[in-house]
């Protein structure tokens, strides 16, 4: 366990990750058949995670001197370490299987992950072109031109989609130019027009890539948006994985998009998902002692298999 440095050394005096490495090693002493190990890596930097998965990856599947059973809210530590695993909710075993099982049979179709290019100059000219003549300005004042918050909606009319500019709003995904006009000490909280032109230029960019997607792909949805990147889920149609690449490809080439990728639902959102499932705060565990609103003893069936009755429960140990 790369121990030997601190042998001289009390085990109260050692960091949390070289107590963890203390504590899986004692558990390791006379090579047990079986060992259970609870979060062995949390709170340990990269570097000692990655040598405590090593030696337990080790141990446990090139040796094949025991059997290991360790819970762990890290996917990425089921990921390195698990040949089998199994999902807990409410005190239920939810699932069980390898990775792959998991996913294909738990996983939501594909996710995606799109980053869009920056606009192009010769959008962004045009953008500003637009916008200053219908503010009445010239070619040659673009490089000085404010735009005024009460002057949006015109500016917007005049670009052709009136309905965006309603997107400057605290929630919309125009927020940063609705904090810019907050914070601006200009007259009428005017900011400059190129600043309004190169989001008005990415919110174009964005919603050509967006009709794409849902055209494309029938049923998916955009699970996240933060600034020029985009996170959807795509449901499986049937559609082979070369497929699936070969439309995004497209995209890529025709539409302004930088980069993408497209891989399995991830078993963090497997397990994201079981877990929204969680419910047993309202009820009681067995092996636990309480009461019931209605005075009947817990393992009592509630009157119809239909009805979910929620409990109040004053439990102690049994």
């Amino acid at each position: 366990m790369d121990l030997r440095q601190f042998m001289n050394k009390k085990a109260g005096t050692l960091s949390g990750g070289n107590k963890r490495k203390l504590s899986v090693a004692i558990a390791l002493i006379g090579s047990p058949p079986i060992v259970f190990l609870d979060e062995p890596s949390t709170g340990m930097d990269p570097v000692a995670r990655r040598f405590m998965w090593s030696v337990i990856s080790r141990i446990a599947t090139e040796n094949k001197q025991c059997s290991i059973i360790l819970t762990t809210h890290s996917m990425e530590e089921v990921e390195a370490l698990c040949t089998r695993i199994g999902i807990m909710v409410g005190g239920r075993l939810r699932c069980l299987g390898t990775a792959q099982h998991l996913k294909n049979r738990h996983g939501n179709g594909y996710m995606s992950e799109i980053k869009l290019s920056e606009p192009t100059t010769a959008l962004l000219d045009n953008i500003l072109h637009v916008a200053t003549t219908a503010l009445g300005g010239t070619i040659a004042d673009i490089p000085n031109m404010m735009i005024k918050q009460d002057q949006i909606n015109f500016v917007s009319n005049a670009l052709g989609n009136p309905l965006r500019g309603q997107q400057i709003n605290e929630m919309g995904s125009g927020w940063a130019i609705y904090i810019a006009f907050r914070k601006s000490t200009e007259p009428g909280n005017a900011i400059p027009l190129r600043e309004f032109a190169t989001w008005w230029a990415a919110e174009g960019i964005a919603h050509d890539v967006v009709m794409y997607m849902h055209h494309t792909f029938p049923g998916c949805s955009m699970v996240e948006r933060q600034g020029s990147t985009l996170r959807y889920r795509i449901p499986n149609n049937g559609d082979t994985l070369s497929t699936l690449f070969a439309k995004l490809e497209f995209a890529r080439t025709q539409l302004q998009v930088n980069s993408y990728t497209l891989g399995q639902t991830s078993l963090e959102q497997i397990f994201v998902q079981f877990a929204g499932q969680q419910t047993e705060e309202v009820g009681v565990a067995r092996g636990m002692v309480g009461k019931i609103e209605d005075n009947r003893p817990i393992d009592t069936p509630t009157p119809s298999l239909g009805t979910h009755t929620q409990h109040t429960v004053d439990a102690s140990p049994v």
